[in-house]
């Protein structure tokens, strides 16, 4: 294999502040690059590890401190044409602190009761990332380009 073959990777993550005293979750309602409401979180920096990076992301789309974060899952996909790999590392946490933040250049932020979810403007595919999440349905969460077709599996 050649160097030129090898794809590129684009490393980003996601994490679920959860609230259990109000049965709540932090949200974006992001309006950068990608429309809808998601969790907050960010791309990784040049040599940073995934947890830190989580951290940093949550703190300056949020204003938050988090810490004990658990790894949900991946979502990842590949796009031939590109030749590019993008992988996402979910994580989740209840604990948190500090002023939060209304609104960044990423788009508002803000607590919604988890069973509500659905009913908002969601992002794509974010129902299925909510549920590897907030209930460990399964830990990798695929989507397979045919073509021009997208298929979604999971592991």
């Amino acid at each position: 294999m050649t160097y030129h073959e090898l794809e590129q990777v684009e490393l980003t993550n996601m994490c679920a502040i959860i609230d259990e005293k109000t049965h709540k979750v932090l949200v974006q309602e992001r309006k950068k690059s990608w429309t809808g409401i998601a969790f907050p979180g960010g791309h990784l920096e040049k040599g940073e590890a995934l947890v830190p990076s989580t951290i940093r992301e949550i703190k300056e789309e949020t204003g938050l401190d988090i810490t004990n974060l658990k790894l949900c899952g991946v979502k990842d996909w590949f796009e031939p044409k590109k030749n590019r790999r993008y992988m996402v590392f979910l994580y989740s946490t209840t604990e948190f602190s500090g002023q939060l933040i209304n609104e960044t250049d990423e788009g508002k932020v803000f607590w919604q009761d988890i069973n509500q979810l659905a009913n908002l403007n969601l992002a794509s595919s974010f129902l299925e990332m909510a549920d590897m999440m907030l209930h460990s349905t399964y830990s990798e969460f695929v989507y397979e380009i045919d073509g021009e077709h997208w298929g979604k599996k999971f592991y």
